[in-house]
């Protein structure tokens, strides 16, 4: 029962991160403001990954080479999969990148299958079916179009792929003999995703017009402090719960309700706070959602 209500505190947590990173991207215009708003937010998420280990400091030192690297790995993987889907929702139509994001979910289950043996059941194959019909309709925007190119399209499907990476090294971490240093992989995750991002912020930074300079100026004490502090610790308690979990649930149930889940709430949400309209489409496949994740979790 435990592991379903922080699979629930998940949902929520992650519906947080997405309304703060809401609030926070909303008007960026370039890649490079992306990455130093979640170079801010892997910052913060480091300084509250470091609470997790008060008291146990000298676990830092003493690490296995096996969190090391996948922590390392997995780092490189959340800050690749944060750039391209950027960039793919920049050059792309949200609704059909957003939709293809949130297909990562297919992976880990498919991992899981195959390497560990993780049975699905014929009601949990069903249910899945009906989180894909509920993705659609959720995602759909009538009239959105796309541009006539197939660089939004790749970054997209990798940023697909990274999405599924990243639950699957979380899962391989938690079913190995190491753990027990959950919360030393989280600090040094947070750490590198903090380094990568800073670094890909650099690389990235182009000198600023005067309208953009005019712009920063202008920005709200919420997008500039408020926003990044509510961003990151989301975002270290998304990861803890999410790496947690990947060692107490089977693949088809956490992954498949965390991502779908948290689309549901993050909808409902931000019609609610951000008077964002919804479709009849979005508000039935809002209801199929529901009826999906109960049969992928109860049957």
């Amino acid at each position: 029962m435990l592991n379903y209500v922080l699979l629930i505190l998940s949902m929520i947590t992650a519906s947080g991160k997405a309304l703060f990173g809401k609030a926070v991207g909303k008007g960026t215009k370039t890649l490079n403001d992306s990455l130093k708003q979640n170079f801010q937010a892997f910052a913060v998420a480091f300084v509250c990954s470091l609470f997790f280990i008060i008291g146990k400091f000298d676990r830092l030192f003493c690490v296995s080479p096996f969190t090391m690297i996948l922590s390392l790995v997995f780092a490189l993987s959340v800050a690749l999969t944060q750039i391209t889907q950027s960039k793919a929702m920049a050059l792309g139509a949200s609704s059909v990148v957003s939709l293809i994001y949130s297909f990562g979910f297919v992976l880990p289950i498919v991992f899981a299958l195959i390497v560990w043996g993780e049975e699905v059941s014929a009601w949990q194959w069903i249910g899945l079916g009906f989180l894909v019909v509920s993705l659609v309709l959720i995602v759909y925007k009538k009239g959105e179009k796309t541009k006539r190119n197939l660089v939004w399209f790749i970054l997209a499907i990798v940023a697909m792929i990274g999405s599924g990476t990243n639950a699957i090294l979380q899962k391989i971490h938690q079913r190995s003999p190491h753990f027990g240093e959950l919360e030393v992989f989280l600090v040094y995750a947070t750490f590198f995703s903090m380094l990568f991002t800073f670094i890909a912020f650099i690389i990235t930074m182009r000198k600023k017009t005067t309208e953009q300079i005019e712009a920063e100026k202008q920005t709200s004490l919420l997008k500039k402090l408020i926003g990044p502090i509510g961003w990151g610790v989301c975002v270290c308690a998304l990861n803890f719960i999410n790496l947690y979990l990947a060692g107490k649930l089977p693949s088809v149930i956490q992954f498949p309700i965390y991502n779908v889940g948290n689309l549901l709430l993050t909808t409902i949400i931000s019609a609610i706070i951000y008077k964002d309209k919804t479709t009849i489409l979005q508000k039935i496949g809002l209801c199929v959602g529901v009826v999906a994740i109960l049969v992928i979790g109860l049957l």
